[in-house]
């Protein structure tokens, strides 16, 4: 100790040198004497009684409860004989040796740990700032003025920084081969007790030293060879030393870092574990061999997150009491930790013990702590854990689904409800769904359609698990979170057929990731204006699954994403030329912007994750799933944050363009169905009348405006004037509707520019018809249970639909007379062209299966003894209606008359949810009643 000294004092800058270049022989003289204490300590670590002479405590069970020095698992998070305290107490120390000799035990490892850690931090420091400090025994000379650190900066040459870089990494590696890999490796030593023991002897001077090294090592490359190997030393004593001494120095780690400092001692430790995730990725090099690599990694990473369950355990209890704040902290560290190891391409065991991790850290904190904590990174842990629900190993999934249940009970047990929890994992599942397609397109895996669905099954399978959560099994789970947790989970599968639908949409012009797939293969349909529809999507629940998923999000505070889907929807119904449909989805996007506008500062929006950004192609593919590129051309460029990452909010005049725009094109899709005029004046009205009640809001409300309208007044009066211009473009809107309505109605002379618009076959359209469809008899395989996008219409469940306009002008050929029995003739044969379209569908998944439309229900006796598939399709009237079935309506009836009675008649009333027509062009019955009249 005395020869280190001596050497230390050496290392004093003096101006008394025969040196021309004083400054040069100091530095010269501080690598000679810093490898002179190296190569002492070199020849001390190879002693033969090494540990020995360090007189190592001896730890034993406790009352035969388990081994201290047990490692924590992701099974047993907290171990049972650890003290209501956390810190193991003397009591576990074999009485033998609680003396106090002189040296203190571990003296020795201590000494020449310290010895590296210093030199190697002193020299690591130089070689980055490429100086070095001049430590002075005494008083400065007269021409350098005094400072109180006695400290005074010499600029280092090249070779000297690359000096100072050797002299660092000579040093680690001695700390670490020399020092802890010799005595870990000594076959003296292989024997659980005697491992942990020689652990121990170095725990306190690494962490002590890795911990004020933090700041250096956070400037280094992350494959950098003496951070590597220094953090190597930190996770093994980590992993070996008795965990009765790790969590003595994890309770004082509370400790504060300075005097006046705000951060504790515990946070600068997880700055430490957090530069181990990218350096650990790093152990996959040449000199390592490839058998290792991934065994070192994974054990790196397990360790990594068992830390932080003792660090959790001992300092979270600690920093409550003290200060909400430090816990904060605290928990926020860990779980930046915690997330930086799930979201790196890992083992299954080490994805298990991070995903363990958080959970412990959710059971211990408790929902409140835990949602403060994570913050606005709550996004992309949902991220991670819907990606690993995806997992096609079953241990990741089940985990992960075990996370998901312990994180929706804990918040609904804390707060009452999951909207906002669940409002943001459907928000980013779209984009997740997307980035799984995406991966997989890259490892070939994707050819066909099939394929792409087949690639969220693991996904499907997992919510269904999230969905058969039973209270009487979990008592995570309260009996109506099951509620809440059912309603989540069928939107989730919502929105996963949802990102399919939007593949399909684009064809046989689908490229995913380079590869192009014909998402319309199988037999087509040509439409009324030339679009090729395939059969296999009749009987596709694709529009109820929109809407589900939009009618999910609340235009109060999401009204993007809600948007994002009616226009998805918008876009179905355009493809299937489902003109009406089309135009009332239009009309709900119109309502979202209006309701919207009044409460734009509690719009929340999402924010990319920057983690997933490293694989540029695929998050160019992704986004795109996370929010359609159409949508910044809505946006103002003034409402884009160059600061923050999330994405843009939109201004009151940037919805109002919006809103113009889609009420414009809806107006559009009216006109191309016939006797559609009152229904489209109707619709514009209620639009008419929340933008004036929003103009109305905005300006008796100014703290309701845009941010940016708080600190600019002119700015609010811009955005009241584009309100008022948006009240006015649709006022005049309205304006040309109710002419074309007196036009139609008879009330203006045939000289109007709108008389060419009345054509013999409009006058003869009977409107808007509906008929209701039932599946009977033998069930096809269409209609079994599958993981791709269910059915629509339900096995012997009458549905009410609309008939397309396709349908209705084909049986207007037919039919031109007025009388009662050709009307009768000609509905039949409305029904009888719809009825086909379903049959060619059914015909091409089942070949073999005998397919016979019917107009009524047939007999039990029938049913019960053939073999065969009876599609009954029946036309009904609307309840509420006009002349021209223009009007809303959710009640219809069919009159049938009673056999062997001529003044009797069967009447059948049946009730929807929504009243048509709707942006559903079906909807199954809800109640069916009939009765008897005369």
């Amino acid at each position: 100790m005395r020869y280190l000294r001596t050497l230390k004092d050496c290392e004093e800058y003096s101006n008394h040198s025969d040196d021309d270049h004083p400054k040069c022989a100091y530095v010269k003289r501080l690598i000679v004497c810093k490898q002179l204490r190296l190569h002492a300590v070199e020849r001390l670590s190879v002693i033969p009684r090494f540990a020995a002479l360090n007189y190592p405590y001896k730890y034993y069970n406790d009352g035969g409860k388990g081994k201290l020095g047990e490692a924590v698992s992701w099974i047993d998070q907290s171990l049972s004989h650890i003290s209501d305290g956390g810190l193991q107490s003397q009591e576990h120390v074999n009485p033998s040796f609680r003396d106090q000799t002189q040296p203190q035990r571990h003296w020795l490892a201590d000494l020449m740990l310290e010895e590296c850690f210093d030199i190697c931090l002193f020299s690591c420091e130089a070689s980055i700032s490429g100086t070095v400090n001049e430590v002075r025994g005494g008083i400065s000379s007269k021409n350098t003025k005094k400072q109180s650190s006695m400290r005074q900066k010499n600029t280092l040459n090249s070779n000297d920084i690359d000096r100072q870089y050797s002299l660092s990494l000579h040093a680690i590696t001695i700390a670490y081969e020399n020092i802890l890999r010799r005595q870990a490796m000594d076959v003296q030593f292989q024997s659980p007790q005697t491992l942990h023991r020689v652990a121990g002897m170095f725990l306190s001077t690494v962490m002590r030293k890795t911990v004020d090294a933090v700041y250096c090592l956070s400037k280094l490359d992350p494959n950098n060879k003496v951070r590597l190997t220094w953090l190597c030393c930190l996770i093994y004593v980590l992993q070996e030393a008795p965990e009765v001494l790790l969590r003595k120095h994890m309770l004082s780690l509370c400790d504060l870092a300075e005097p006046y400092s705000k951060d504790t001692v515990a946070l600068k430790f997880l700055n430490t574990l957090q530069l181990c995730v990218p350096s650990l990725q790093c152990l996959a090099s040449d000199h390592i061999t490839p058998r290792m690599s991934p065994w070192l990694i994974q054990e790196s990473f397990n360790t990594v997150s068992a830390a932080s369950i003792v660090l959790v355990d001992e300092c979270c209890d600690v920093l409550v009491s003290r200060s909400a704040l430090h816990a904060k902290s605290l928990t926020e560290g860990v779980l930046e930790l915690l997330l930086q190891i799930i979201s790196s391409p890992l083992s299954s065991v080490t994805l298990l013990r991070g995903l363990g991790a958080v959970s412990h850290v959710l059971d211990k904190v408790g929902a409140g702590l835990f949602l403060s904590a994570v913050g606005d990174r709550l996004q992309n842990v949902a991220r991670m854990l819907l990606t690993l629900m995806n997992s096609t190993s079953l241990s990741v999934r089940s985990m992960s689904v075990d996370l998901a249940v312990s994180l929706f009970g804990a918040v609904y047990r804390e707060v009452g409800s999951i909207d906002e929890v669940s409002q943001i994992f459907v928000t980013v599942l779209p984009e997740v769904v997307g980035r799984e397609v995406a991966l997989y397109s890259i490892s070939k895996q994707i050819a066909r359609p099939e394929c792409v669905e087949k690639c969220m099954w693991p996904l499907r399978r997992a919510l269904a698990d999230i969905e058969g959560s039973d209270p009487l099994d979990d008592d995570r789970v309260d009996a109506n979170l099951q509620l809440f947790l059912r309603q989540f989970c069928r939107v989730s599968q919502a929105v996963i057929d949802g990102v399919f639908i939007e593949l399909r949409l684009l064809g046989d012009e689908c490229m995913i990731m380079g590869t192009k797939i014909n998402m319309t293969m199988g037999m087509t349909r040509t439409a009324r204006f030339g679009g090729m529809i395939p059969l296999s999507w009749t009987f596709d629940a694709d529009e109820e699954s929109l809407f589900e998923v939009s009618d999910f999000f609340s235009p109060e505070t999401s009204p993007m994403q809600k948007l994002r889907w009616l226009m998805t929807l918008k876009r179905l119904h355009e493809y299937k030329e489902q003109f009406v449909e089309a135009a009332e989805t239009l009309i709900l996007c119109a309502r979202t912007v209006a309701d919207a506008i009044p409460h734009l500062g509690n719009i929340w929006r999402v924010s990319p994750y920057d983690e997933w950004k490293k694989m540029k192609d695929v998050a160019e593919f992704t986004d795109e799933f996370l929010e359609p590129s159409y949508f910044n051309k809505t946006l103002d460029a003034e409402s884009h944050d160059t600061i923050s990452s999330t994405l843009p909010l939109p201004s009151i005049s940037s919805l109002g363009k919006l809103l113009v725009s889609v009420t414009e094109e809806a107006i559009i899709f009216y006109e191309k169905e016939k006797r559609t005029v009152a229904l489209a004046y109707s619709r514009l009205q209620d639009v008419l009348r929340i933008v004036m009640a929003s103009v109305e809001h905005v300006i008796s409300n100014p703290k309701y405006v845009s941010r940016r309208a708080l600190r600019a007044h002119q700015h609010q009066i811009q955005e009241i004037a584009a309100l008022r211009k948006v009240s006015a473009i649709v006022n005049e809107m309205v304006t040309k509707l109710a002419e074309r309505m007196r036009l139609q109605s008879g009330d203006i002379f045939s000289t109007s520019p709108f008389a060419s618009l009345l054509t013999s076959q409009e006058k003869n359209h009977p409107g808007l018809v509906y008929v209701r469809v039932v599946l009977l008899g033998m069930k096809p395989r269409r209609f079994l249970e599958s993981t791709t996008i269910p059915t629509f219409l339900g096995w012997e469940e009458p549905f009410i639909c609309r008939v397309s306009e396709e349908t209705v002008l084909k049986a207007l050929k037919c039919f031109h007379g007025k009388d009662s029995q050709n009307d009768i003739s000609m509905f039949f044969q409305i029904c009888k062209l719809h009825a086909e379209l379903l049959i060619s569908s059914i015909k091409e998944d089942t070949k073999s299966l005998s397919v016979e439309f019917a107009s009524e229900v047939p007999d039990e006796s029938v049913l019960r003894n053939c073999e065969k598939l009876f599609l009954v399709v029946t036309p009904v009237t609307a309840a509420e209606t006009n002349a021209h079935n223009t009007v809303q309506s959710k009640r219809f009836y069919i009159k049938k008359k009673v056999a062997m009675s001529q003044s009797r008649e069967r009447l059948t009333n049946i009730t929807v949810a929504k009243p048509f027509p709707c942006a559903l062009s079906r909807q199954p019955c809800l109640v069916t009643t009939e009765l008897v009249t005369n």
